[in-house]
């Protein structure tokens, strides 16, 4: 059981699972006005909830790292730093390449989509110009199976083996007729995806829809995918010309980021 299904699981019955979700938010943001370590009836008193709630949840944070034991107090633990730092960087990612997924968008005429993979998804940082924007279902901060975007096999192509290894062990989510159901296929798949530097699919996530993408890289592993989408009567997925903008496009955004040598 994880942490928080252990605090939802030890509340009285009376308490929904929403109701606690408000409790930890209240006792997190306590400390947004506090640089030193609070006890748990300073805690209590601030949040206004009652101290035995307080010490249980406290318990619970801590044990999952969002908060810290610091003497007789409590202060914002790593897990608290860990995932701020993850929003600030794919934060970075999507600015440095607004810019270059607006001119790929206006050259192409198609719509431009920024992405990382989650687990089994890709997450949509981006989503930029095209007529037929509205149409997709895609969205910023919206998921799709990453199996059945070119995104995400862009992005899966060039992932550890471990990853790979975990995602094809998962199981395959069909979106479509035309989405990749066997493990096997998806694993032969990836490699010509790397050797090439581009991916592509039709019809795979969404029927009569188009894309194709590229990987974004830092200095050291990839971190984001790009990719023109639309109609698939107006994306030609075998277009060298098309294949080469979206390329460029990803070697231009990996140029951008903070770090790249």
């Amino acid at each position: 059981m994880s942490p928080m299904a252990d605090i939802i699981s030890r509340e009285p019955l009376t308490a929904t699972p929403s109701s606690m979700v408000d409790r930890v938010v209240l006792i997190l943001g306590v400390f947004e006005d506090s640089a030193e370590a609070l006890t748990a009836g300073q805690i209590s008193v601030r949040s206004g909830l009652p101290r035995s709630s307080v010490h249980r949840i406290l318990q619970q944070l801590e044990g999952a790292r969002w908060l810290r034991r610091q003497g007789h107090g409590y202060t914002l633990g790593l897990r608290v730093f860990e995932i701020g730092s993850l929003v600030v960087h794919r934060s970075r990612i999507a600015e440095a390449a607004r810019p270059v997924a607006q001119a790929l968008s206006e050259r192409t005429g198609h719509v431009v989509h920024l992405a990382v993979l989650d687990q089994q998804d890709v997450v949509y940082l981006d989503k930029v110009g095209g007529a037929y924007a509205r149409a997709l279902p895609s969205r910023v901060g919206g998921r799709l199976p990453a199996h059945c975007t070119a995104l995400g096999k862009a992005l899966l192509a060039y992932s550890p083996p471990a990853v790979i290894s975990q995602y094809l062990a998962a199981g395959l989510r069909r979106r479509t007729e035309a989405s990749l159901a066997r493990p096997a296929a998806l694993a032969a798949a990836l490699p010509s995806i790397r050797d090439a530097g581009y991916a592509a699919e039709r019809d795979e996530a969404v029927p009569g829809i188009g894309c194709v993408a590229a990987p974004v890289r830092s200095p050291d592993e990839v971190v984001a995918a790009v990719s023109v989408c639309g109609p698939a009567d107006r994306v030609n997925t075998a277009s060298h010309e098309l294949r080469h903008q979206v390329i460029q496009a990803a070697a231009d955004i990996s140029r951008s980021l903070p770090g790249y040598r």
